[in-house]
């Protein structure tokens, strides 16, 4: 029996060391190494340097912990940014910074030593968190390098680094100058489980259980209706603040009754009778009187614990809302309380101590947690007869955001920036900001102007002290020559300086033995941070940045303290333009919680799979809401990151013997180029929008549909004609093309893969690394030869559904056998080489289009099937195969 002829050796198949296994998890390590070894990050920062620049300014990181999946996602986000501004030649340095000061830092330090604040001085206990929260530094850049950042951390920041202290404390001095700082006994969030107060932004809202109390309040002066021994009806959730009670509020334009039940007279607002009578279970009462609020104005009542006699008083707070139209008043532990006691001069009673404890002014009561005295004030109430009903109530309350317990509003003296004078420039400041959609700014502007003040100072050891000096009077020493005194010490020293020194060793020859002491309160860290546009220059330039990009809890927290801060120093706003990313959930939507074990670790997506397909997954997300991550999601990216390192390790075997000068292209290949070129231009526009999502998905979207028509058409040109074959070189062209462009368009999102396909790339004249390459560049758009090629395409489809017919049908086994009629009046389309575009055997033309199988043998070359007469019996080829060999 005759042996099979082979043809395998002529032909001209695909050829690279671009390995279909990725290994990114290996490859990422070792080209990390050679891009550190050839500074490839310093290089490109020399190369840009008397260019435009453009600063993507890093919002600070709490140095607390290992990295999470938010925190891959905004670095890598970022990172993508540095990195294509860097290849469209912009002077992009990249500076990560950390927030090192505050109440975390000082509270893991201190359970990982196991000890508490007490058991260290001031100084020991700042040198430890400083070390603790140094150490969490260098751990975090270590996990940050993990996600192949386009940085060499050679350059970053940290807040207690006294060169940015002093910048900070220049910038609070500038402020107390221009009357924006003040300190004023207020209430605000205290937190009795951190001992400090909370700014808003530390503050989260849970669900709490409440006791809900209606108490009457005894009346001791009387008016036309009501009498002595009448009582006030007020309703209270918080009853250890009754203990500091001194006035009951009214809106004096509300209706109210005086209503008998159970043998007692109590006032209420007539809207909310009939709610308070199932309340209090009241079988049978009646309405005695109808009043104005103006008339119970006139009386006074007995404060049931504290016993003095109180007024009533107007309060703009006041509503029928819920409770009982009568509110009751403790100065000092409410914002509404506090601003009507001050306009009603009514008495302020401080009986709560900073870690919750009830005072001596708490008389009975004192020596108690706060939370705990609300049984005992109940029971109080009740055997004085003062209650009138009680029951438990499940509502939103106001918790520490660190410690996850409940806070109280409590006045204490603090120090305050006033944002009142600043309002206009600020909103000023922020019009001339970009954004990328229409609510980012709207929400900034929202939380800044429903702001009159920032409380900034914290009753805390672990931050940058608040530089002020008392003199022997208690009174605040506001004097430059002091402030720049202190500033000078602490560039030089460190803010330790002012815990390590007397007052006297801080202050001016001139002003030592007057007896001044030291504040002791530190700064919010959020006015740390918010200070980084001022003490922190990237590169040497100095803000305003080019964008900040954080999270969407920064707009009440960084973005928010950062403008305010700008605006303070400079008058402007320290971010040119601003993007926001949502959170990261689990793949149900889910926050990630340890408890609920779906917490997906950054570094294990790395381990597995190497950054690139984290990188991948972040580009792949529509960042500007929450985002999802599991296995089911990571499993998708791989399948996407697959299907493009496939298409290209293809392109990039069929380049081996490619010669990389230009080609004119014609038909087919003209199109592809046409349609490369839009790409790009789609692509770089999508990047200057920071849609990354829509870069993979264009890009996606294209590499399926070029593979799987273009690559297959092509096959037959590359392996099959000759090695110079015009049509073979243009079909190289357009790929080596396409690399380029692509490999330059996916470096920012997939440094390593851009990097591995490059080095496999041998085009002449070749960069170090893809990095150096310049970016993308957009192309007039053009449709012309798409439109022209439509009707092809139309009756492509067509065809291909008849022949799957015939094949389903068994009439035919594979495309290839096919004889294509086609009716159409297009001379165009006959022109073209339709049994090479349709890839068939046969194609005529007649009055309907049809498929048949074509009466035909196979050519052992190029498997196509051909006529008899087209074909070499002999050698088994056809005769284009037969051509190819004798050359």
């Amino acid at each position: 029996m005759e042996e099979k002829k082979d043809y395998k050796n002529t032909l001209l198949m695909p050829e690279t060391e671009f390995s279909m296994k990725a290994n990114l998890a290996e490859k990422e390590v070792m080209y990390n190494a050679k891009w550190l070894e050839n500074q490839i990050y310093q290089q490109l920062l020399k190369r840009n340097a008397n260019h435009e620049s453009f600063i993507l300014h890093d919002g600070p990181p709490y140095a607390n912990g290992n990295i999470h999946a938010g925190h891959a996602l905004n670095k890598i986000l970022k990172d993508i940014i540095v990195r294509f501004r860097t290849m469209q030649g912009f002077y992009s340095p990249f500076v990560p910074g950390w927030d090192t000061h505050g109440l975390p830092i000082e509270h893991k330090m201190l359970s990982e030593a196991k000890k508490n604040a007490k058991d260290f001085s001031a100084v020991e206990l700042r040198k430890q968190a400083a070390a603790y929260a140094l150490s969490q530094v260098e751990k975090q850049k270590e996990q940050f390098k993990r996600l192949s950042l386009l940085t060499d951390f050679s350059e970053i920041y940290v807040t207690l680094d006294k060169k940015f202290e002093a910048k900070q404390l220049k910038l609070f001095q500038k402020m107390l100058n221009e009357g924006l700082i003040y300190k004023d006994l207020k209430p605000i969030y205290w937190s009795p489980s951190s001992q400090s107060a909370l700014a808003e932004a530390e503050v989260e809202y849970a669900d709490h259980v409440s006791p809900s109390l209606y108490v009457g309040f005894e009346v001791s002066k009387e008016t036309e209706h009501i009498k002595k021994g009448d009582y006030l009806l007020i309703w209270t959730t918080t009853p250890w603040t009754l203990i500091a009670n001194s006035g009951v509020a009214i809106n004096a334009d509300f209706d109210y009754v005086l209503v008998k039940a159970n043998n007692k007279r109590y006032v209420v607002a007539k809207d909310l009778l009939e709610t308070v009578a199932q309340v209090a279970k009241w079988e049978e009462f009646e309405v005695i009187a109808n009043l104005k609020g103006k008339e119970i104005l006139e009386a006074k009542y007995i404060s049931p614990i504290n016993k003095m006699e109180c007024p009533v008083v107007e309060g703009h707070h006041v509503t029928l809302e819920n409770g009982t139209g009568l509110v009751h008043m403790a100065p000092l532990f409410g914002e509404d309380d506090f601003i009507i006691g001050n306009k009603n001069n009514l008495v302020k009673i401080m009986h709560v101590e900073d870690d919750g404890m009830l005072n001596d002014k708490a008389l009975q009561f004192a020596n108690v947690f706060y939370d705990d005295a609300n049984p005992l004030v109940g029971k109080f109430l009740e055997e004085n007869g003062l209650l009138v009903a009680f029951k438990k109530i499940k509502h939103s309350y106001p918790h520490d955001w660190r410690t996850h317990l409940p806070i109280m509003y409590r006045a204490t003296p603090q120090w305050f920036v006033s944002l009142k004078p600043i309002k206009e420039e600020i909103q000023k400041a922020l019009n001339t900001v970009q954004t990328y959609n229409d609510w980012s700014k709207k929400r900034l502007a929202l939380m800044l102007e429903n702001r009159e003040t920032w409380c900034i100072s914290r009753q805390r050891t672990w931050g940058v002290p608040i530089i002020i000096f008392y003199d022997k009077n208690k009174q605040p020493v506001i004097d430059n020559e002091i402030f720049d005194y202190v500033i000078n010490l602490v560039e030089q020293f460190g803010s330790d300086v002012w815990y390590e020194r007397s007052a006297d060793e801080l202050l001016p020859e001139k002003f030592r033995n007057l007896g001044f002491t030291k504040e002791t309160d530190i700064m919010d860290v959020w006015f740390d941070s918010g200070s980084t546009s001022i003490g922190v220059e990237p590169g040497n330039v100095k803000a305003p940045f080019d964008l900040y990009l954080e999270g969407s809890d920064q707009y009440r927290g960084w973005f928010n303290s950062s403008l305010i801060n700008s605006v303070a120093w400079r008058a402007k706003s320290p971010f040119k333009a601003l993007l926001s990313h949502g959170f990261v959930l689990d793949g149900k939507g889910q926050k990630m919680s340890k408890s609920k074990g779906n917490t997906i670790d950054p570094l294990d997506v790395v381990n597995k799979y190497g950054s690139d397909i984290l990188r991948l997954w972040a580009a792949n997300s529509e960042y500007t809401a929450d985002v999802t991550i599991d296995d089911k999601i990571l499993l998708q990216t791989v399948e996407i990151y697959r299907k493009i390192r496939n298409t290209f390790k293809f392109m990039l075997g069929a380049l081996s013997d490619y010669d990389f000068k230009d080609v004119e292209v014609s038909s087919i290949h003209a199109l592809m180029l046409e349609r490369i070129n839009n790409l790009e231009t789609r692509i770089l526009n999508n990047y200057e929008q920071y849609r990354f999502v829509n870069v993979i998905k264009d890009i996606n979207n294209f590499i399926i549909d070029f593979s799987s028509y273009y690559i297959s058409i092509t096959k037959d040109i590359l392996y099959l004609e000759k090695v110079n074959n015009p049509e073979r070189r243009q079909v190289q062209y357009i790929f080596s093309q396409l690399i380029l462009m692509l490999s330059k368009a996916l470096a920012p999102i997939l440094p390593t893969t851009a990097e591995d396909i490059y080095t496999y790339f041998n085009i002449p004249l070749k960069e170090i690394s893809v990095h150096m390459l310049p970016f993308i560049k957009g192309h007039a758009f053009s449709d012309d030869l798409e439109t022209k090629w439509a009707p092809f395409f139309e009756l492509k489809e067509e065809v291909y559904r008849l022949i799957e017919e015939k094949i389903k049908n068994q009439t035919m086994k594979r495309q290839n056998e096919a004889h294509v009629i086609i009716n159409t009046d297009s001379e165009w389309i006959k022109s073209l080489p339709l049994t090479k575009l349709l890839m068939v055997a046969k194609v005529s033309f007649g009055n309907e289009t049809k498929v048949e199988k074509l009466d035909s043998v196979k050519c052992l070359r190029c498997w196509n099937h051909f006529e008899k007469n087209n074909f070499d019996e002999k050698l088994e080829i056809c005769n284009r195969c037969k051509e190819v060999i004798n050359e």
